[in-house]
């Protein structure tokens, strides 16, 4: 229904996007924790606990995050060549059971059960796999017959007291690949995800023994270096075309180390003086990953200090945003070092990362965060937690896009409404002709008088996934206050984090017995 009312919408729905008024936190921003579960840094606590005990663990945790306004959690599902997941290529993890090859009783499936309780509080799940590393501390525990170390020894090459695939193997790559698709295939999950480990980080005066590969492999290369980065690049790329082919829209994302070269070493690089960095050290060329559109998004990790001298947050921070190639920079953040025991006192202090926070949104390339790691959070480190919640997340942030083809623009909902107890209860309906149901989400927003302003993150009331066992789908908005008039309106995200167009509002009045709705209004 058309109408005339004063309200001045449609030019407010020009400005819909990452743009923001002064004052108001980014609609879209990833927010994102990493969830560490080799040597059980984050999950499980401790390696052997009951089903029960885990599933407990990674609900509390899933609460405190929402708690904080995270929107994302990235999970590392594959330490060390195992896996969280039943795999018909890697054993169990000795993280999760306490024994390699060990599966959890009574029986779940981990992966299923986190993709689900991540999905049911509208988070994103990113799956993290260590691509290379295959064994740990190897000097003490020794080998064991069901880890693949012992099955494919030809594979691996021994660096300091670790196991790593030698990259350099073709055999090695294929492995990875078919690990990382087995996921892609068999579980709904929004992303894949590296850290920094890809060739390992540089022991002194210890060279990495990968001279049989490169001697048979690397004749058309003048130097180990520049064979060792296009190793990786083989991997990346095929990564790359094998997941969008399979699901276009699931990304893939790579957090490498913070400093890709230093200025020293190239006058591309950043005015730092990192003692290692991606390109030189890790063989890890991200800017080329970046240019071919290899990757979804980048994660550097900037775990130092604004005016650090040797690596300073802000220079580090402002040479991603100047060298992102159009793709989405989200900078890994050291939640771990906030009043930790440092010789930077700066960690010392409570307005650290939340700086950072402020520094990252005033850059045009750069969309979010990620925290390092789930732990950090606990003890609400100098308040950090309260931060977040009451300030700078204080409303909610709908993922970014990725780079692929809106598909959702046109998709619109008819409200009705209900009386409840306890609220409002917002009903609608799915169009069910859509394929891609399973993987929508829904933005419910709610406006006072002459307040309507569909690009103020402030108006979100709640990002929910579809119910898609249900063809009704609902909201109680609880904290609607009697004989206040309001403006409901909602929207979807399609699998590519598009949002659909508004079509309508709804005016609605609550009062003691009744609600009182009115027409509906265009909102063009």
């Amino acid at each position: 229904m058309r109408t005339t009312n004063t309200l001045s919408i449609a030019p407010l729905l020009l400005l819909c996007g990452l743009t923001i008024c002064a004052g108001q936190t980014p609609k879209k921003e990833f927010r994102g924790v990493w969830v560490a579960s080799v040597a059980n840094i984050d999950w499980p606590s401790k390696a052997g606990l009951s089903t029960e005990e885990q599933q407990t663990e990674f609900i509390k945790l899933l609460e405190m995050h929402r708690a904080n306004g995270m929107n994302a959690v990235i999970v590392q599902v594959r330490p060390c060549a195992d896996a969280f997941y039943p795999s018909r290529y890697e054993p169990w993890s000795k993280w999760l059971t306490g024994k390699i090859g060990r599966a959890p009783q009574p029986y779940y499936d981990p992966l299923k059960f986190m993709i689900e309780e991540a999905h049911r509080r509208g988070f994103e799940f990113h799956a993290w796999f260590n691509p290379y590393r295959a064994a740990m501390d190897v000097d003490k525990t020794g080998i064991d017959s069901l880890s693949i170390v012992f099955k494919q020894h030809s594979w691996f090459l021994k660096y300091g007291n670790n196991y790593y695939f030698d990259p350099g193997l073709p055999q090695a790559q294929t492995h990875v690949l078919n690990v990382i698709l087995e996921v892609v295939n068999e579980y709904n999950i929004d992303g894949v995800h590296f850290d920094d480990y890809f060739y390992p980080y540089k022991i002194k005066d210890l060279e990495f023994p990968d001279s049989i590969s490169f001697s048979r492999y690397g004749k058309k290369f003048l130097n180990r270096d520049d064979w060792r980065r296009s190793n990786v690049n083989q991997l990346i790329k095929k990564l790359s075309d094998s997941i969008h082919a399979v699901k276009p829209h699931v990304q893939f994302g790579i957090s490498p180390f913070g400093v890709w070269r230093n200025q020293s070493k190239d006058s591309a690089g950043s005015a730092t003086k990192a003692g290692q960095t991606c390109y030189d050290d890790l063989y890890a060329d991200v800017r080329t990953w970046q240019k071919e559109k290899w990757i979804d998004y980048v994660v550097p990790q900037i775990y130092w200090s604004i005016g650090y001298e040797v690596a300073n947050y802000k220079v580090i921070a402002e040479w991603w945003n100047k060298n992102s190639y159009t793709v989405p920079v989200y900078i890994g953040q050291a939640a771990y070092r906030i009043n930790g025991a440092t010789k930077d006192e700066k960690w010392k202090e409570p307005t650290q990362i939340p700086s950072q926070i402020r520094f990252n949104r005033s850059l045009q390339n750069i969309h979010g965060s990620v925290f390092f790691s789930s732990k950090s959070f606990i003890p609400n480190p100098l308040g950090f937690n309260d931060t977040l919640a009451t300030k700078l997340y204080r409303s909610k942030s709908l993922p970014p896009e990725t780079r692929k083809t809106n598909l959702n623009d046109e998709r619109s909902y008819s409200l009705q409404f209900a009386a409840h107890e306890k609220g409002i209860q917002i009903l609608w309906n799915e169009n069910e002709s859509s394929a891609l149901n399973t993987h929508h989400r829904y933005v419910i927003y709610r406006f006072e008088k002459n307040k309507i302003n569909f690009t103020d993150a402030s108006k979100i009331m709640a990002i929910l996934p579809a119910q898609n066992n249900l063809p009704t789908q609902n909201f109680i908005d609880r904290s609607a206050g009697l004989g206040k008039k309001y403006f409901y309106a909602i929207t979807s995200l399609d699998i590519f984090n598009h949002e659909s167009k508004p079509a309508n509002i709804y005016p609605v009045l609550r009062k003691k017995s009744f609600w009182k709705i009115y027409p509906a209004i265009s909102v063009y």
